[in-house]
């Protein structure tokens, strides 16, 4: 039954991540069919469901400690689904931004409350592959939101794919009935380090855990990092394929093709990277960090080619060319994320990790939130071309880069106090 039950959670987790992203490759068609004003105000409303979502998150997190976190995400589910499935009622910006939100609540609820129950239904020492398999899921999730909507758009209206995603909601509501839920700790007598058994995935913000953060650098310093990063990069891949359709004049389905091409690269990267920081680590307290800044320095010098080809010509040969680039740039930013998630949890004492990743986990989702509404005033600004904020985007993601310089100063010595904290 334990078996059946993480199985069943993490196609809760697939089908849960592709809201994030399903209303974005349909701007263009959004903006005709609800009279608004122009793309941008989808990047609003994507903008804005992230924010829900992620302060919703938290709430759901504090209720699965109180009550039962089975029922709690029945709860949750049905209630994205339904209101996904009432979104096909929207007829204007503020009937579609009402809905939208409302589902962002029942979406919160989703990452927490499986995490949680995944660490009481799995072995110890197989979590990480288990974790390792739900963020696969997570990112193939998101990318399932944008193919529906990308090749069903030509041969159908915009509410097809809301209905599809809904019907898989509610499919996951039924499943969640017959699934085991676990008792809590139930696994942690297995841990040998007690330490290691207060560890806790929950989305909390422990108030009193947050001055650590103060105290290790490196860890506000990659806060910080994340958090500028994603204001750089955090709408490139979710109006990719808006971006094709509204300044090449591509096909939905021809733009949807290139999406899966050009961020497809990211499913083997992060395993690739995050292997090969690891190796480095061994030699060399900064081999992850180096790692990072290869990454981080050749995905935004790939992304600023790629957007500047396109401006020569829109010859095939060039496009060709746009895509090489931005299948190289997407590769390299694959890589960062392992690495990052890695460093915060070598430098951070185990009672903390908990609120660290939290706090990691709202800095990102608010730079991508960011991000979505710098992009959509950059639309306007360039009237109405995505193309010149993408090449900014991807300028600002290079300046990034200087935020590596304090983790490399910082973190040989964080690491240093983080192995005397646990020999203690």
């Amino acid at each position: 039954m334990k078996i059946y039950s993480t199985k069943i959670l993490i196609l809760l987790t697939f089908f849960s991540s592709a809201l994030f992203s399903i209303i974005t490759p349909m701007a263009k068609e959004l903006t005709t069919a609800l009279s608004l004003v122009g793309e941008e105000q989808v990047a609003i409303i994507n903008s804005m469901f992230l924010i829900v979502g992620a302060v919703s998150s938290l709430v759901w997190a504090i209720l699965g400690d109180r009550f039962s976190r089975k029922l709690l995400l029945i709860i949750a589910t049905l209630e994205w689904s339904l209101l996904i499935l009432l979104t096909i009622f929207a007829t204007d910006f503020i009937s579609l931004l009402t809905f939208q939100l409302f589902t962002a609540i029942g979406f919160g609820a989703i990452l927490p409350l499986v995490f949680s129950l995944i660490i009481d239904l799995i072995e110890p020492s197989i979590r990480g592959k288990k974790f390792g398999d739900l963020s696969a899921v997570y990112v193939l999730g998101n990318g399932l939101g944008q193919v529906l909507s990308g090749f069903l758009i030509e041969a159908y209206t915009w509410q097809i794919p809301l209905i599809i995603i809904s019907i898989g909601g509610f499919f996951c509501t039924g499943l969640l009935f017959i699934v085991k839920e676990p008792l809590r700790g139930s696994m942690d007598h297995s841990i040998e380090d007690l330490d290691e058994a207060k560890i806790r995935i929950d989305y909390k913000i422990r108030v009193k855990d947050l001055k650590q953060i103060w105290q290790i650098k490196s860890t506000l310093w990659i806060l910080i990092l994340n958090f500028v990063m994603f204001i750089s990069i955090g709408a490139i891949s979710s109006f990719f394929i808006s971006m094709l359709k509204n300044d090449y004049s591509l096909s939905s389905t021809l733009a949807t093709i290139f999406l899966v091409i050009v961020f497809g690269s990211q499913v083997p990267s992060g395993p690739l990277f995050g292997k090969l920081g690891d190796k480095k680590r061994k030699s060399n307290n900064l081999g992850r960090i180096k790692v990072i800044l290869i990454c981080l320095v050749s995905g935004s010098i790939m992304y600023i080619i790629g957007y500047s080809v396109i401006f020569i010509s829109k010859e095939p040969i060039v496009a060709f060319i746009f895509l090489i680039f931005a299948f190289l740039g997407a590769f390299l930013f694959g890589g960062i994320d392992p690495l990052t998630q890695a460093t915060l949890g070598e430098i951070n004492p185990p009672q903390i990790r908990s609120t660290i990743y939290s706090v990691n986990y709202l800095t990102y989702t608010m730079g991508r939130s960011i991000s979505l509404l710098l992009l959509g005033q950059l639309f306007l600004l360039f009237n109405n071309q995505y193309s010149p904020a993408y090449l900014i985007l991807s300028i600002m993601a290079l300046c990034c880069s200087i935020c590596l310089l304090p983790i490399l100063r910082f973190l040989p010595n964080d690491i240093i106090e983080s192995r005397s904290r646990r020999s203690d």
